[in-house]
C-alpha cells in the first residue's frame, strides 16, 4: 500500500556535519526557465578517480584530471569550469578544474558518500551520504548545511525550479522530499523495494525512481506526482534497476539494468529492453541523445529510435591495468537567461 509520512526535523543522525554547520542560513528560491540545446561536452568519471571531458560530436578527450580515489557520483558547474566528484568511499567531495587538469579543492566529510546534484542555477551542490544530504556552496567550496534524509540515501535529483530535492533511501524503501529554500525536510514517500536512483522530467511534472527487489532481483520504476508527493504508478523494467534518465519530451525513461538497458514508455507504462550493458547512463538537458557507459567505451543512442549514433573509446588504465570504467556521466547545466 502506498504510504506517505512526515519526516522529523534535522537531527544528530545527519552525518559528519553537525557542529560546523550550525550557523547555516536558509536557502533562497531560484527559478530556471532556460531552453536546452544539445550538449557539446560530456564529463565521464571513472571508478578509479579519473575525469575525462569528451567532445560529444566525435568523442575526442578535450580535458581531464585525476581525483586519486574511487568515485560514486559527479556534477558539473556552469560552463564546465568546475567538476564536482564524489569520492564516496573516502568520504571526500573533490572540486576539479578540468581545463587546468588539476584538483582545486577537497571537502573531507568523514562519512561515506554516494551521489551529487547541482541546483539548476549552480548556486548549491547537494551530496547524499550517511543519512543526510550535505549542502555545499560551490563559490566558497564549503559545507553550509546538512539536511536529514532516510537510511542509506543514494540517488538524488532536483526539480527544474531548484526548490525541491528528491532522495532515494535504499535502506528505508522511501524517497525523501527536501526543501532547498529552508534546507529542511518536507515529507517522505514510501516506494517499492530498495530505491536506487531518481530522475525528474524536464517540465517538473513527474519524478521517476528506480528500485530493486533484493529477493528476486526484479527492477521497477515508480512515478511520483510532485504536486501531491504521492506514487501514482509503478512498472516492471527487468532484472536490476540502477541509473535512470528522462528524455527531454518526457515520453521515455531509460534505466540501466544488470545486463540490459530498459526503455520505459511513460504513456503506456510498458518497457522494452536493449541488448546493451551499461554501468551508468545520462541525458543532457534539452539533448535527445542518451549517453551510456559501456565498459571502456561510451555509447551514444538517439532516443527517437534507439539507434546507436556513436561509440567513443575511453582512454586510460585503472590501477589494476584494466580499461577505463565509468561510474558517472554528467553534463553542464543550462545557461541562465
Amino acid at each position: 500500500m502506498w504510504g506517505r509520512r512526515r519526516t522529523a526535523a534535522l537531527g544528530t543522525a545527519a552525518v559528519l556535519l553537525a557542529a560546523a554547520l550550525s550557523a547555516a542560513g536558509q536557502e533562497r528560491s531560484h527559478v530556471v526557465t532556460a531552453a536546452g540545446t544539445p550538449a557539446p561536452r560530456a564529463y565521464v568519471v571513472a571508478h578509479g578517480g579519473q575525469v575525462q571531458v569528451l567532445d560529444t560530436s566525435d568523442g575526442r578527450v578535450v580535458a581531464g584530471a585525476n581525483t586519486g580515489a574511487w568515485t560514486t557520483g559527479a556534477a558539473v558547474g556552469p560552463g564546465g569550469r568546475r567538476v564536482y566528484v564524489v569520492n564516496g568511499w573516502a568520504g571526500v567531495i573533490t572540486a576539479v578544474d578540468p581545463v587546468a587538469g588539476k584538483v582545486v579543492g577537497r571537502i573531507d566529510t568523514r562519512a561515506q558518500l554516494a551521489q551529487a546534484v547541482l541546483r539548476p542555477d549552480g548556486g548549491r551542490l547537494y551530496v547524499t551520504g550517511s543519512g543526510a544530504v550535505a549542502v555545499v556552496d560551490p563559490v566558497t567550496f564549503r559545507l553550509v548545511a546538512a539536511i536529514k534524509a532516510g537510511g542509506q540515501p543514494q540517488g538524488i535529483a532536483v526539480t527544474p525550479d531548484g526548490q525541491r530535492l528528491y532522495v532515494a533511501n535504499a535502506q528505508d524503501g522511501t524517497v525523501s522530499v527536501l526543501d532547498t529554500r529552508t534546507a529542511g525536510p518536507r515529507t517522505t514517500i514510501d516506494v517499492e523495494g530498495m530505491p536506487q536512483h531518481v530522475a525528474i522530467s524536464p517540465d517538473g511534472k513527474a519524478v521517476y525512481v528506480s528500485s530493486l527487489d533484493l529477493g528476486e532481483g526484479a527492477g521497477t520504476v515508480s512515478m511520483i506526482d510532485p504536486n501531491a508527493d504521492e506514487v501514482r504508478w509503478s512498472a516492471p523494467v527487468g532484472k536490476g534497476a540502477g541509473s535512470i534518465a528522462v528524455t527531454p519530451d518526457g515520453r521515455r525513461v531509460y534505466v540501466a539494468l544488470d545486463r540490459r538497458v530498459a526503455v520505459l514508455d511513460t504513456t503506456t507504462r510498458t518497457a522494452r529492453t536493449l541488448r546493451l550493458r551499461a554501468k551508468t547512463l545520462a541525458i543532457a538537458p534539452g539533448d535527445r541523445r542518451v549517453f551510456l557507459s559501456t565498459g571502456d567505451t561510451a555509447t551514444v543512442l538517439d532516443s527517437a529510435d534507439n539507434r546507436v549514433l556513436n561509440t567513443f573509446q575511453l582512454s586510460g588504465l585503472r590501477g589494476d591495468g584494466r580499461g577505463f570504467q565509468a561510474t558517472a556521466i554528467a553534463f553542464e547545466p543550462l545557461e541562465q537567461p
